[in-house]
């Protein structure tokens, strides 16, 4: 895909792959720019990257800039979209591996929400029937990918499994914009990383909503969404969605950190192969995730009466409980035939059902006594150093 060039190099042969990739050539706005330089010279630094690595790199950066088109070209066939507006949706976020997944997951079994389906948010446009769906390319082409993905990634299966058709994270749309952590933490790109951690994510923000206004631009059902990054941007999430109804799960960073560090290990070794440093990973995870949490605190401070917190314990061993709890904070109504559907969802979907996730601390530079030390305030907040109720 790159041939002899470098990644700086291949900026505009990138953009010319997208286009021929859609048929489409207009990106919208170059905001995205400054980002994707960034990025490619970050790349183009990290000299562990495998030759495959520079390939899967510069296929996601291709797949990106497919969306930003898809996406532009789905605002000019409907330019009344933009003019909807977006309802209190309910937002789950937290650290990652907090289960904000399964979380989600269960929740959007309930028809009275609309989701962020994988596969539209690769090409985003209004969100056609499900019948449809099958036949359609770009459906067929999301199936194909994660298969390819799986298959040179088994493991990432039992970590975080993936599909098509169902709901995914927002972060899949934002990174349109190329400001995104996404990237900061899942490559091995630490030029990136700095010149990211000291951006204005507003404008991935603003982008993000009137994606989700395309995507539902024939839908009225309350958005569900999910995204463990919010929770580190509430200020622009709020900015958004005033009236967002955030879910805000909680688990011991001792467990939660190094098993978002042993996926995100996964991911790099597809670019670095076996010269992928783990221990590079865990000191960066910690050090952000404990500037989001504390970030966080503040906002919530503003509108507490906008957050429900899950502790991951309670969760896992009373999930409809907690659902249930959840649904009467937020005034919901839980019908018989969205519990009916939740229950089987539970039933088919056990812990370890695809394999048991291994890890431990020390392979990423962490310890529990760190950990704990470091988000020893944010742990009392939460009830995370006493036993679950």
């Amino acid at each position: 895909m790159l041939e002899s060039r470098t990644f700086v190099e291949s900026e505009e042969h990138l953009h010319q792959l997208a286009c021929t990739m859609t048929g489409l050539q207009d990106f919208g706005p170059a905001t995205y720019r400054a980002g994707l330089k960034m990025l490619l010279k970050s790349l183009d630094a990290d000299t562990r990257t495998t030759p495959m690595g520079r390939e899967v790199a510069a296929g996601t950066i291709v797949g990106t800039l497919a969306a930003r088109l898809y996406t532009q070209e789905g605002w000019r066939l409907h330019p009344q979209c933009l003019r909807r507006s977006i309802k209190a949706p309910l937002v789950i976020t937290g650290i990652p591996r907090t289960g904000t997944t399964a979380l989600h997951k269960l929740l959007s079994m309930d028809p009275q929400f609309q989701g962020l389906e994988r596969w539209i948010a690769d090409v985003p446009m209004p969100r056609p029937p499900r019948r449809e769906w099958d036949s359609n390319p770009h459906y067929q082409r999301t199936v194909a990918t994660l298969k390819a993905f799986f298959d040179a990634a088994p493991e990432m299966r039992a970590a975080h499994e993936m599909v098509a058709d169902e709901v995914d994270e927002c972060l899949e749309l934002m990174k349109q914009e190329f400001t995104t952590n996404r990237f900061a933490s899942g490559w091995y790109v630490p030029e990136y990383d700095r010149w990211f951690q000291k951006q204005n994510e507003g404008p991935s923000y603003d982008r993000f909503a009137n994606i989700l206004r395309l995507i539902g631009a024939h839908d009225d059902r309350t958005w569900l969404l999910k995204n463990p990054g919010h929770i580190a941007e509430l200020n622009h999430l709020f900015e958004i969605f005033p009236d967002a109804r955030v879910v805000h799960t909680h688990r011991d960073p001792a467990k939660a950190l190094p098993s978002l560090c042993s996926v995100l290990a996964m991911s790099r070794r597809m670019l670095e192969g076996d010269a992928m440093q783990p221990h590079a990973i865990g000191p960066r995870e910690s050090d952000y995730w404990l500037g989001a949490v504390t970030r966080a605190a503040t906002v919530r401070a503003t509108r507490p009466q906008q957050f429900f917190d899950v502790d991951h314990r309670r969760f896992h061993a009373q999930p409809l409980v907690v659902v249930r709890e959840l649904y009467e904070y937020f005034g919901l109504t839980l019908d018989r035939d969205a519990e009916s559907a939740m229950r089987e969802w539970i039933a088919a979907n056990p812990p370890n059902r695809l394999g048991e996730h291994r890890y431990t601390a020390d392979q990423f530079g962490l310890s529990a006594a760190s950990l704990h030390e470091s988000f020893r305030d944010y742990m009392r907040t939460f009830g995370l150093d006493r036993p679950a109720r």
